[in-house]
């Protein structure tokens, strides 16, 4: 087993154990593979095939999907057909993700654990069960007449049922599309009642249902300028909360002074990842790490995979180095970084630490093997102003 199909698999495992139900959609979103935003596009009729929105070659995702799908398999887990309908104008069409029968067909289905299958006969002796799956359905395709019309029916037919006060509140905030004129009282609605609502009855597909939520505070925020004592009501939050990884590289980016601000830094670098923008999120990490090292620990958490274990490995090093040397440290565990960096210019505006200047000219020399009057000169520095880092610099 390769290292992609070990990944594959560990993503599936944790589909199936946050969501009970491996999805397609939802590996690519994991992998990056697919924005949420165009998700959204294609759901909405702005493109034929979502294969056309995928992040790098296609033929990679297909190949992802038939992983995860033998994975299923063997696993012994039921497929499951999944039918992706138009929402907004054209709702109700159905779409396809790609012209090709193979990876559309692969696309549609997922798979559940045999044992969490609905049982059909047990639900046919249930009307309210059937209108409450029919509600929940209408919510997540964002057919708000039909979700009206089957909570109408779910009173009549089962006053009593369970989940009806969260149904008609959730059926309600679908008509909260009028302009906000309380943006703080609305965010806090959002978050206190009416996400951890959707969350418990609409589960892991929650997102779905919520996102448009997310987006009208967003336009509502717009012009709002960041305030670090009120670091939630800014576009780049919200817009974070929507997965619209664009809008909120662009939101920061507006923002005055961005760069002076943690939080900042860290939606920005969140938002660099998503979008494949390798080197740029390393620059807001490690901009992070020099300016404020004591809130560098979500790196370990929210920056890309492959960095979240390079930051555990350097949690590890004995003996430790402090945050701050994380940037540098990297350098010389990846020492083609210091070249990409520099190719894409990520620091033309930025005063860089003395050590990371001088780390970065050492792996370059070290790559064309070059051992010169220079290089000592550059040790000869690193060692005078980081001891600790020299050290790890003259390991094998």
């Amino acid at each position: 087993m390769n290292q992609s199909e070990r990944r594959i698999r560990e993503v599936v495992d944790r589909l199936l154990f946050e969501q009970g139900v491996y999805l397609p959609l939802e590996l690519l979103l994991v992998e990056g593979r697919l924005l949420y935003a165009d998700y959204e596009a294609w759901r909405e009729g702005q493109c034929d095939y979502l294969e056309d929105l995928l992040f790098g070659d296609p033929e990679q995702s297909h190949e992802m999907m038939q992983q995860a799908e033998a994975y299923a398999r063997a696993l012994g887990l039921t497929p499951e057909p999944q039918r992706y309908l138009s929402w907004g104008a054209g709702q109700g069409k159905g779409l396809r993700f790609s012209p090709m029968s193979g990876p559309h067909n692969c696309f549609q289905t997922g798979y559940r654990k045999g044992d969490d299958a609905p049982q059909m006969d047990l639900l046919m002796e249930s009307p309210g069960v059937i209108l409450a799956n029919g509600i929940t359905q209408a919510l997540l395709q964002r057919d708000e007449a039909e979700a009206g019309r089957l909570l109408e029916r779910l009173i009549e037919v089962d006053p009593g049922h369970h989940q009806l006060g969260g149904f008609e509140h959730l059926v309600a905030s679908v008509n909260r599309g009028a302009p906000v004129d309380d943006i703080a009282g609305e965010l806090h609605y959002l978050q206190q009642e009416l996400r951890p609502l959707a969350e418990e009855i609409l589960g892991a597909s929650a997102r779905h249902f919520l996102a448009p939520q997310w987006q009208r505070l967003s336009q509502a925020l717009a012009q709002v300028a960041f305030d670090p004592r009120k670091p939630e009501l800014h576009g780049s939050y919200t817009l974070l909360q929507a997965e619209d990884w664009r809008q909120v590289k662009a939101s920061v980016e507006a923002a005055s002074r961005w760069r002076e601000q943690p939080l900042l830094l860290r939606r920005y670098a969140c938002a660099c990842g998503r979008l494949h923008l390798d080197m740029q999120a390393l620059t807001g990490w490690f901009l992070l790490c020099w300016r404020f090292p004591e809130q560098a620990t979500p790196i370990g958490s929210e920056a890309e995979p492959e960095w979240q274990r390079s930051w555990r490995r350097f949690l590890e090093l004995d003996p430790e180095l402090p945050d701050s040397d994380f940037p540098a440290w990297l350098l010389i565990d990846h020492p083609g970084l210091a070249r990409r960096l520099a190719t894409e210019r990520c620091f033309d505006d930025i005063d860089l630490p003395e050590e990371f200047q001088v780390v970065a000219e050492l792996v370059q020399a070290a790559a064309t093997k070059r051992v010169d009057a220079d290089v000592m000169t550059l040790r000869k520095r690193l060692q005078q102003c980081n001891p600790g880092l020299f050290a790890y610099y003259l390991r094998p």
